[in-house]
């Protein structure tokens, strides 16, 4: 696997003779010590990454670090190491960036270099969001009182677009038939298999025709239309297309998030109930990627019993639940835990079901500090990846 890659920007004093070699006997000690490979930028290549890395080589560089950090966005991350005044001058960078409320990471050569992996791995997620179009397919759902930030700080923080794209262009993508859904089913006929595969179709038609990355669909608007949205997400979410429901731009983010990090998708869900003895939280959604199922069941969508869903059985393991939230989307929860090898079989809820174990005091965190209702389940140990990026990125002015 290639060493992953820190791009930063190298600072010296104007008294500090032999630059290119100091830098490359710094880049080259990081390297050894972290795994992770520095790549020297100029400033105006640096100010183009979405969180700026300074390499403070000497002492002497304090002002020149506030002057270029004025100007590039988010928080910063500073490396010192044991020579030429390196750390007292990372130290006193960073109390100024603290006294002015800026996210401010320190790592030192000699103590915590094994940082580095986590932010470089924070540092390129973020740089990988910067770009996308995502679509918003008609308006929020109303009931997402807590859900529905302003577009323009996904913009503004992200570089994330979101494209408005009314209920109506996906109803005329609709075709008349399409192959029926095939699979086994539980109280479905060939109508709920059949516009299944329609609204598909059609949703697969806007995403490559509008050039989106991925997308939220306001899907309770399709109700009246006999049509659900369920199994169409779970197909796109598998061709690598995070779609999520219900207009939830925060949801959406978790969904992109779990794409970068893993190259799959995530779970999206509803937490539907709790154990708080055995810390236990019980997720259901009537859409699930169907890449992290072991086995799955067609039936209808939960509460309106029209259209085609999912029901399926998530594969146990290690998971991160993620909730992005928040007026200016600067919070987060994000906790490890494990999904549990067992079936909750329960009829009052949506089809897809999944008992998630936490850690000690996390559920007490969930219902004392909610950030909101959908939650995504992301394969795998990301927390650590997770809390980085959003003190970096998120928690910004």
């Amino acid at each position: 696997m290639d060493k992953p890659r820190l791009p930063v920007l190298p600072l010296l004093s104007s008294l500090h003779s032999g630059a290119e070699k100091l830098t490359r006997e710094v880049t080259i000690a990081f390297s050894e010590r972290s795994g992770v490979e520095l790549l020297p930028l100029g400033e105006v290549e640096a100010l183009a990454e979405p969180v700026p890395v300074l390499l403070v080589l000497t002492g002497g560089t304090e002002e020149r670090a506030l002057e270029f950090l004025a100007r590039a966005r988010g928080g910063a991350v500073l490396l010192s190491h044991p020579a030429h005044n390196s750390l007292p001058a990372a130290l006193e960078i960073a109390a100024r960036l603290r006294e002015e409320g800026k996210a401010a990471r320190l790592v030192h050569l000699g103590a915590g270099a094994e940082e580095l992996p986590v932010l470089a791995r924070a540092v390129a997620l973020a740089r990988a969001l910067r770009g996308k179009q995502v679509g918003l397919v008609g308006e929020p759902s109303p009931w997402l009182v807590a859900s529905s930030p302003d577009p323009a700080i996904l913009r503004g923080k992200l570089g994330i677009e979101v494209v408005p794209i009314p209920l109506e262009e996906v109803l005329a993508r609709v075709p008349a038939a399409a192959p029926p859904v095939e699979g086994e089913g539980k109280g479905i006929g060939a109508e709920e298999r059949g516009v299944g595969a329609r609204v598909h179709v059609a949703l697969r038609s806007l995403v490559e025709e509008r050039g989106l990355d991925a997308f939220s669909i306001a899907c309770f608007g399709l109700l009246p239309h006999r049509m659900t949205a369920c199994w169409a997400l779970a197909c796109l979410a598998d061709d690598g297309v995070p779609a999520g429901c219900e207009g939830d731009l925060p949801a959406l983010l978790a969904l992109l998030v779990a794409q970068e990090l893993t190259g799959g998708p995530g779970f999206l869900a509803n937490p539907a109930d709790v154990d708080l003895k055995g810390e236990t939280l019980t997720l259901a959604h009537c859409t699930v990627p169907l890449a992290l199922t072991r086995s799955r069941l067609l039936r209808t969508h939960f509460e309106s019993g029209l259209g085609l869903a999912v029901a399926g059985e998530v594969k146990p393991g290690p998971y991160t639940l993620v909730r992005f939230g928040g007026k200016d989307l600067d919070q987060g929860f994000f906790v490890e835990g494990r999904v549990l090898d067992e079936r909750v079989g329960r009829e009052d809820l949506c089809r897809t079901q999944v008992r998630f174990k936490m850690p000690r005091g996390a559920m007490e965190r969930l219902l004392r500090e909610p950030l909101g209702n959908h939650h995504v389940l992301v394969p795998g140990h990301h927390r650590g990846v997770l809390e980085t990026f959003a003190d970096l990125v998120l928690r910004v002015g």
